[in-house]
């Protein structure tokens, strides 16, 4: 996937990276911005502001999704998994930095290199490389750990989840629990658990030994989902349209609120289509 890094076995998103190099570079022009002018205490206005940045992002965030956030409220602490609305942190670190440096010059200069930084960011944004749609072929088959076999045209007409996994993966066992009681629940589209590259033997006594023997498991043997969506990294969660059509990928581990957001929105673009 375009948007996610391998260095070695680590799975970085190009997103991160960019927005903590310009937080880095904020703090830094800022402290010698001031510097120059002599302030003994250069380092902790933009520090303020960015603290205050990054809560107003994150705050902003959970109230916009804050019916997906009531499934599981601790989440919101969980920053390290995403979530934030950078124009309610840019506003806030904006008048952090106004109410600290006081005197118009600094403020000043503090806002045009606030600014320059947001420009810099929704550059990004707009030409960082994005995956084109994809059309999931209806004939490709599944194997159920029953012996029969399911076809993506089976569940096609609405939405449907699509978690790429497999025994070994530390980030799949952690977040298998929580999908198998989210696919259970009335009214989830369905949550289909494709195991890859694991003989059905194995997937059963793993199972049983975690006591998730109702879990929506598929085998793919080969591997063939994750060849043509390009979801090689594990865990991978597809987000799949009534066409087919992978709509959104979540690349490791997601949380509840996460399948939540990703859901809703999903039925959203699902309902306004033509």
């Amino acid at each position: 996937m375009s948007n996610i890094l391998h260095i070695g076995p680590v799975m970085v998103p190009l997103d991160r990276l960019v927005a903590l190099a310009l937080m880095l570079l904020f703090l830094t022009a800022c402290e010698w911005r001031l510097r120059r002018d002599g302030r003994r205490s250069a380092f902790w206005p933009g520090l303020l502001a960015l603290a205050a940045g990054l809560i107003a992002a994150r705050g902003a965030y959970v109230w916009q999704h804050r019916v997906s956030f009531a499934l599981d409220p601790i989440a919101a602490l969980h920053v390290w998994l995403g979530g934030w609305s950078w124009s309610a942190g840019v506003v806030a670190a904006g008048a952090v930095l106004v109410l600290s440096l006081r005197r118009a010059r600094p403020a000043a200069q503090g806002l045009a290199l606030l600014a320059a930084l947001t420009l810099l960011w929704a550059g990004f944004e707009r030409l960082a490389p994005r995956d084109p749609p994809l059309m999931l072929p209806a004939s490709l088959a599944f194997e159920r750990l029953d012996g029969d076999s399911l076809t993506l045209g089976d569940v096609r007409g609405g939405p449907v989840v699509l978690n790429l996994w497999a025994t070994w993966c530390p980030p799949c066992r952690r977040e298998l629990p929580m999908l198998v009681q989210a696919a259970a629940e009335p009214g989830m589209p369905p949550v289909l658990l494709v195991d890859q590259g694991e003989e059905a033997g194995h997937v059963r006594h793993f199972l049983e030994t975690e006591r998730l023997s109702t879990a929506p498991v598929l085998l793919d043997p080969d591997s063939r989902l994750g060849e043509i969506t390009g979801g090689k990294a594990l865990p991978t969660t597809l987000f799949v349209d009534g066409d087919g059509v992978v709509r959104h990928s979540h690349v490791g581990q997601i949380s509840r609120v996460q399948l939540d957001i990703a859901l809703r929105t999903l039925r959203a673009g699902s309902d306004g289509a033509p």
